[in-house]
């Protein structure tokens, strides 16, 4: 794919948009294919506005795609009211982008190879050390008890 971009490019001159259906894209009908296609747009959105405010309230001179993602999982913990997953301690907004918190793998890398947004949350640093290569479930049953867990389970 890459040599046939930069065939194009050398002959017409670099395009302003390259736009690529994927093979499991194609199988879909319109209908599912415009679905997607606003669900893309609307995803484009919503990292333009969290950009936006970025840089507007915290400051930011360039802000990196992992900045939004950093963003969209803090947005994401609050109906828990902004608390972590599994120390259940509330992070503040001004912190999100601290040193103190990482983001983290629910199921490890080493484990499931995942590295999607819906694989990761946000959690205090030494949460996260103390969590190693343990899955949610195992962190939370060794560290809490069977009890903590079906707790766990409950709340998310």
């Amino acid at each position: 794919m890459i040599n046939v971009i930069n065939s194009i490019s050398e002959k017409y001159g670099k395009p302003d948009e390259i736009h690529i259906e994927l093979a499991r894209e194609l199988k879909k009908n319109k209908e599912e294919r415009s679905k997607l296609y606003d669900r893309q747009q609307s995803r484009d959105k919503d990292n333009q506005r969290i950009e936006e405010l970025l840089k507007k309230e915290f400051g930011f001179k360039f802000v990196r795609r992992s900045d939004i993602e950093r963003y969209r999982l803090y947005e994401e913990l609050k109906p828990r009211g902004y608390k972590t997953l599994y120390s259940g301690q509330y992070i503040p907004r001004e912190n999100i982008f601290s040193k103190e918190i990482d983001i983290e793998h629910i199921i490890p890398q080493s484990v499931l190879f995942d590295d999607s947004f819906a694989n990761k949350t946000l959690e205090y640093r030494a949460v996260n050390i103390e969590k190693g290569d343990k899955t949610a479930r195992d962190f939370i049953a060794d560290k809490y008890g069977e009890e903590q867990l079906q707790k766990y389970f409950a709340d998310i």
